[in-house]
């Protein structure tokens, strides 16, 4: 996501200074222990006041200048702060809602932030409305580089109280703006009907004039599962390409991948993991997806299948739709939440590892494509609770997004080109 991005000099120069991180020695990144408990006070209750720290799910964004973008819940509302040194300090929040909401802000399905190719910030959330896991995909976008937002639209046309939610966002090589998120209202028509229907579908909706509006929903694909995070890249074309944990027969919850521009999809879909994994409802344990110069698809996923227990890496090649190679990442039962990026030459790609006490940060890297990897190292670590990790680049330079109750939120420089 990049774009040129106009600063926040009023909100960043002129303003208080709401986070502090300080940087420690070695492989480990976090505030020093003796900030933890006032952290924790600082974040206690209603009238914490609104920061990454305190808040749920932050999620990053740079833009084309190298602003740090960061999207957030907290108190109901969808916030956005910015940064220009890295996430040491940021800006006060903005909220995008001006009317608080009840926010889906677990890991699989947090608020989401784009920057357009003209610096506009566009965020996407799921909003909880009455009915068992209902919910609506909200949109809400500035075209004044963060000064203001123009009020929150729903996305999705079917308005049943049923679930539409675990939105995904991209701006594509063309500028539009696509939003993919999984949509129960098949389902409800086919019980209807007296119809057996696995899963949900896949909706989509894309915005041809900046986000001002959007074309009506398109589905891309049924059955897929309910409630897993759906992956988006971009293609060497600039289209959009989609993996997702699809319900095969029978009730087999492996991978799909598609390019947005086949949908609607006939029949199955093209599987990306074949891990044998049949289970009686969704894991909640999205995969994740980063597409290099050459149309390779570099994956990351989670299973409990007869084939691949754990996290394991694929590279896909999208030409031909078939994985070339696959090999474990972390097998250990409380290895969770990979993701991928590609920077500097490198592939990349971290993930959570917990050891009955403490949740570490584990990272490793591949100079060659995804054919050998360094050994994996811990960058961070935690006592308490914490967010999925997500890795983000700017340039040749990489780094990890996390967030743990302890230590609030912590942007995590990694050594590209450190080699095997």
């Amino acid at each position: 996501m990049t774009g040129h991005l106009k600063s926040l000099a009023g909100l960043l120069l002129g303003g208080a200074v709401l986070i502090m991180s300080t940087a420690v020695p070695a492989a480990m990144h976090g505030k020093h222990k003796a900030a933890q408990g006032s952290l924790l006070e600082k974040c206690h209750g209603p009238a914490a006041l609104p920061s990454p720290d305190c808040g749920r799910t932050p999620t990053p964004a740079f833009a084309a200048d190298g602003t740090l973008w960061l999207v957030f819940s907290q108190h109901g509302h969808v916030y956005v702060t910015a940064s220009s040194d890295r996430g040491e300090t940021f800006g006060p929040p903005l909220a995008v809602n001006p009317r608080p909401e009840a926010i889906y802000d677990d890991g699989e399905n947090r608020p989401k932030l784009a920057i357009g190719p003209d610096g506009e910030l566009f965020v996407s959330w799921s909003r909880r409305i009455p009915g068992r896991y209902a919910g609506d995909v909200r949109f809400a976008r500035s075209v004044d580089g963060g000064r203001s937002f123009e009020p929150p639209v729903t996305i999705n046309r079917d308005r049943a109280p049923i679930s539409h939610r675990f939105d995904s966002l991209i701006v594509d090589g063309a500028g539009r703006v696509v939003l993919v998120w999984i949509d129960k209202r098949d389902q409800v028509a086919a019980k209807k009907s007296g119809a057996d229907y696995a899963g949900a579908a896949l909706y989509y909706a894309v915005s041809d004039d900046r986000g001002h509006s959007f074309r009506p929903d398109r589905k891309l694909v049924d059955h897929s599962c309910e409630c897993c995070r759906i992956a988006l890249d971009l293609d060497g074309q600039g289209g959009v390409t989609v993996l997702w944990r699809h319900v095969y027969p029978v009730n087999l919850r492996d991978h799909a991948i598609a390019r947005l521009h086949e949908a609607p999809i006939r029949g199955l879909p093209t599987r990306a993991t074949d891990d044998g994994w049949v289970v009686e409802g969704c894991p909640h344990h999205g995969p994740d997806l980063a597409i290099d110069d050459r149309e390779k698809a570099h994956l990351v996923w989670f299973s409990k299948g007869e084939k691949n227990r754990g996290l394991t890496y694929g590279r896909l090649d999208l030409a031909s739709g078939r994985l070339e190679f696959q090999q474990a990442i972390d097998r250990s039962a409380a290895a969770s939440r990979p993701q991928i990026l590609l920077a500097g030459g490198e592939v990349i790609r971290a993930w959570k590892r917990f050891d009955g006490e403490r949740t570490a940060l584990m990272v490793s890297r591949s100079p060659d494509s995804g054919r050998t990897w360094s050994k994996a190292e811990a960058v961070a670590v935690t006592s308490d609770d914490s967010d999925h990790p997500q890795l983000i680049g700017h340039g040749d330079a990489a780094y990890v997004s996390w967030h743990s109750r302890a230590e609030g939120y912590r942007l995590i420089p990694l050594a590209v080109g450190a080699g095997t």
